[in-house]
């Protein structure tokens, strides 16, 4: 648009907070080098409307520039990096970049963790963008991927790293109820990976009213459904910021995805759910297909088995805690900085 006239001036805003490079990148014509924006506002403007620093999911340094720098690393080490979600991926870029030898040991046939998932829906592709992001940058600062390769004692004590950086997630919990077993009840990570299809008949329930739940609601939606989605708490999207949750409950509202809140998920039926606590006390919805986001949990075992094992073990992101991208690439980028 410069060259052409079309504009005299440019001004950027949260795309300089994820990377300060973005013009000069642009300008050597290094686009794919670019650390995106993925919107979520959960490093700025979520932050500050908290009281707390300015920061970035994507960009750890922002308002620490000084403190948080990173220098070559006293002594090269090798480090082995256990689980390819954001977490991972970030240990193993930040570690390599300051000189380690750095190995990424990824169980699935792909890297990005729950950032497959949650980058299906369209409106998600911000986060399309930071998987990119990481597979481009991730063989150009010498990190060997290997994928295909779970993680065991005997395989990491074999390999005889210096360092270990378990980041090995977290699973879907799946509630204990009756019917839950059934064969049109699934996850709904397992449903926006493909592992799992809807089945025929239109009416979805999902259970969950968080984020997992709403966008994988308004997803379903956008392709024909019929979806309702079942919250226990007294409203759904809680814990977030307050323009992304307009945002996504206006193209919930605008996709007639129907809320139950207050609502606890007592049965599954085979052609229905049982909701308990709502103001007529138990009732039922009719479902050809019922999805749950009901949370997940932390993957321990591995961490557990190492320590005391190996000579120096860190975990990072949700098999610490399930959170968010915030807290998974901070805490990465706060170890491998440091090792």
């Amino acid at each position: 648009m410069l060259v052409e006239g079309k504009a005299d001036f440019i001004a950027l805003g949260r795309a300089l907070l994820a990377d300060p490079e973005w013009p000069n990148k642009v300008q050597k014509k290094k686009v794919q080098d670019i650390r995106p924006c993925i919107g979520d506002h959960d490093g700025c403007l979520g932050r500050t409307f908290k009281g707390k620093p300015l920061s970035c999911t994507v960009n750890p340094a922002v308002g620490l520039e000084a403190e948080m720098a990173l220098s070559p690393a006293a002594k090269r080490l090798s480090v082995l990096v256990v689980g390819g979600g954001p977490a991972g991926m970030e240990a193993a870029r930040v570690s390599a970049l300051r000189g380690h030898g750095v190995v990424l040991w990824e169980k699935e046939d792909q890297l990005g963790g729950h950032l497959l998932a949650a980058s299906v829906p369209e409106f998600k592709r911000d986060v399309r963008d930071l998987r990119q992001y990481f597979l481009t940058q991730l063989p150009k600062v010498g990190v060997e991927v290997r994928l295909g390769q779970e993680a065991t004692l005997t395989r990491v004590q074999q390999m005889n790293p210096d360092v270990v950086i378990v980041a090995a997630g977290a699973s879907p919990i799946i509630p204990k109820i009756p019917g839950v077993e059934q064969g049109h009840v699934m996850t709904a990570i397992d449903l926006l990976l493909g592992k799992r299809q809807i089945n025929q008949g239109e009416k979805v329930v999902v259970v969950g009213g968080g984020f997992v739940g709403c966008e994988t609601a308004v997803y379903l939606a956008l392709k024909g459904k019929k979806v309702t989605v079942v919250e226990a708490l007294p409203q759904v999207l809680e814990d977030m910021f307050s323009a992304n949750r307009e945002y996504l409950l206006g193209m919930m509202g605008k996709n007639r995805v129907e809320v139950f809140v207050n609502r606890a998920l007592q049965e599954i039926k085979n052609h229905g759910v049982i909701l308990s606590d709502g103001p007529k006390g138990r009732e039922s919805l009719e479902a050809d297909t019922v999805v749950l986001a009901t949370g997940l949990e932390s993957q321990k075992e591995l961490q557990i088995a190492l320590e005391g094992n190996v000579p120096s073990l860190f975990a990072v992101g949700d098999c610490l805690e399930p959170r968010r991208i915030f807290e998974a690439i901070r805490e990465a980028y706060r170890v491998a900085r440091l090792i």
